[in-house]
């Protein structure tokens, strides 16, 4: 019955965007652009069977100053959350999922934190980043532990030209400054290029309601700065064999409210760094071998704590994969090795390894295309585990598709909820998921219009009680459906999702913590010559703050003006109005966000 609510708005959504034609799309279509997350090998959006969003540089881009966290949640399917604006800690949510039952790539390296959980997304640069990649629904038989809500892969900077220099510069409201560079070149068997930003922000009181958070509240500014370079160089050695080294660091320092009368503070350093190995052997075989390490280490400097305590993650891994065409149809074969350092100064100094061989075999076979996918993980703590995937997808039309599929995934407890002293559980299993869904597509052109149904039910589900202590709760539910529609018209492009999310646990009754059901978005832009100017309409419904349901957070609704205007061909201005309705929210029990805000940059590139 459920699904009554949401098929007649999404019916008017289908109907809105819906124009008379099935042509095929154009080669240069949103259709025809390649996607890698969603199969671990190079493919066609809309050839690819699954839940998949692709952001480009251009959209990154008109997202100013908003943390990358921010900007993820305003995707269909994901929901944000943090303590109190930039810099904070904060979680991103996929299909109800938690924030550390989502995986975290960077150029195809894993990133994150053992001891919390969940990537430190709030101090990566969006002004690093070209492209990002997600992938909702499980992908565990893809890429191991964690993938229980999907998997967001982000690419740095790249290349593209003999030679390119760009360079912004923007102010804000709260104090706020941005500035980056970056410098590349591509010129016959080498490429390579360097970027360096800097952000920084005067903030606001991170904790808005000493009743709410009596024992951490302190009126004053919490602000945050944050320096970043990215670096990669690639030397194509010969015809079909070529390196790439990359490497991405972000150091910071975040200001946040830990009571009256001490300057609490973190200082945090984000960090990948990786190389790869492309060889074609053969007409029909590419191999890749990858070697990297992520870095997450944050020091914490607090009333009880004044000198300071470090908690510190290290990921070595390499990776080697082999994709082999035969016939309708592409055979992947790999394998991974992962160890996990974790340190929390004074309390524990832990690491684990985890072996896993993969096999995927994706074709078509006409109008019919079919993805399987299997993994044996075998992790040092908690033994072997194995998780496979399947889904079928058919273009019963030109201009409609239908996909159906399912997996299994799972992800191990973090050394927090193992080892810490005090609020730890030396006794909890790891986390187990399966999932199911379905999706119809159409697309016409530049009109696309989606529905996707999902079901993923996972057990022995890590939760904290009410001491604070992790626990295994038998069982959590996410089932939700998400609608999306966009097309052009003329100068105008405009595109809208609507999601509904039953997160809870069966067992209480209850809705699963800063979950909301229902939640929307549309987006206009106006597209013309040297002009473009937006708006941004979001909806997120009520939410608990709490496992409990005691704690209610109140729907909220923003409205963001964004415009840009070409002063010159390689010189742009651009600004950003945010909340434009001043509109009080929070998105964590006490904690603040932000009111009405601008900024305003100058941006000069020779791409």
């Amino acid at each position: 019955m459920k699904c009554l609510r949401v098929c007649p708005v999404t019916a008017a959504v289908l109907a809105a965007f819906s124009v008379p034609s099935f042509a095929a799309a154009p080669d240069d279509s949103p259709t025809s652009t390649i996607v890698v997350t969603a199969t671990r090998q190079a493919t066609r959006i809309a050839e690819t069977l699954a839940d998949v969003t692709v952001i480009g540089r251009e959209e990154i881009a008109r997202a100013g100053v908003a943390e990358l966290t921010e900007f993820l949640g305003r995707q269909p399917g994901l929901q944000f959350y943090s303590n109190g604006g930039p810099g904070k800690t904060a979680g991103l949510i996929v299909r109800g999922a938690s924030a550390s039952q989502s995986l975290v790539l960077v150029d195809g390296m894993r990133i994150g934190s053992a001891t919390s959980g969940g990537a430190s997304l709030e101090h990566l640069s969006l002004d690093d980043i070209e492209r990002i990649e997600i992938v909702r629904g499980p992908a565990s038989a893809l890429y191991g532990a964690d993938a229980i809500g999907g998997v967001i892969q982000i690419f740095t900077r790249r290349a593209t030209e003999p030679f390119a220099v760009d360079a912004f510069a923007g102010v804000g409201t709260y104090g706020t400054q941005e500035y980056a560079a970056g410098v590349s070149s591509k010129n016959g068997a080498f490429s390579g290029g360097l970027r360096v930003t800097h952000q920084q922000t005067n903030g606001y009181s991170a904790i808005n309601d000493p009743v709410k958070q009596p024992y951490s509240y302190d009126p004053d500014d919490d602000g945050y700065r944050r320096n970043s370079f990215a670096a990669n160089f690639g030397w194509k050695i010969a015809d079909g064999h070529a390196l790439e080294l990359t490497a991405l660091q972000n150091n910071g320092r975040s200001w946040y409210d830990g009571g009256i009368g001490f300057d609490s503070h973190t200082d945090v350093k984000v960090a990948s760094y990786g190389a790869s190995l492309r060889d074609r052997f053969a007409e029909n075989w590419v191999s890749t071998l990858r070697l990297g390490r992520s870095v997450d280490d944050s020091r914490d400097y607090a009333m009880w704590n004044p000198t300071g305590m470090t908690f510190r993650t290290e990921q070595d891994q390499a990776s080697w994969q082999n994709d082999v065409r035969i016939g309708p149809g592409s055979l992947m074969l790999g394998a991974e090795w992962l160890q996990q350092q974790a340190k929390a100064e004074g309390s524990f100094d832990q690491s684990r390894t985890i072996n896993a061989l993969f096999a995927g075999w994706s074709a078509h076979y006409g109008a019919q295309r079919v993805q399987l996918n299997v993994r044996r993980d075998d992790n040092s703590q908690f033994g072997a585990h194995t998780t496979g995937t399947a889904a079928w997808g058919w273009q019963f039309a030109e201009a409609w598709r239908v996909r159906v599929g399912g997996g299994t995934s799972f992800r191990a407890p973090t050394f927090n909820d193992l080892y810490y002293p005090g609020y730890s559980n030396p006794n909890l299993k790891a986390e187990q998921g399966r999932s199911v869904e379905t999706a119809v597509v159409w697309e016409s052109g530049e009109a696309k219009a989606s529905l996707t149904a999902y079901r993923n039910r996972v057990s022995d589900q890590i939760a904290l009680d009410e001491t604070w202590t992790p626990q295994n709760i038998a069982h959590a539910e996410l089932d939700g459906v998400t609608a999306e529609a966009g097309n052009t018209f003329g100068a105008f492009v405009v595109d809208g999702s609507l999601d509904w999310l039953h997160a809870r646990n069966p067992d209480t009754d209850t809705q699963l913590a800063r979950r909301a059901e229902w939640q929307g978005a549309f987006n206009a832009r106006y597209v013309q010559d040297a002009w473009r100017a937006g708006v941004e309409v979001r909806y997120v419904g009520d939410r608990y703050d709490d496992a409990a349901n005691l704690h209610k957070l109140d729907a909220y609704s923003l409205v963001n003006l964004v415009a840009s205007w070409k002063l010159m061909p390689q010189t742009q201005l651009e600004v950003r109005l945010d909340n434009l309705f001043d509109e009080q929210y929070e998105t964590v029990r006490g904690y603040g966000t932000a009111g009405r805000s601008i900024f305003a940059g100058l941006r000069f590139s020779t791409r």
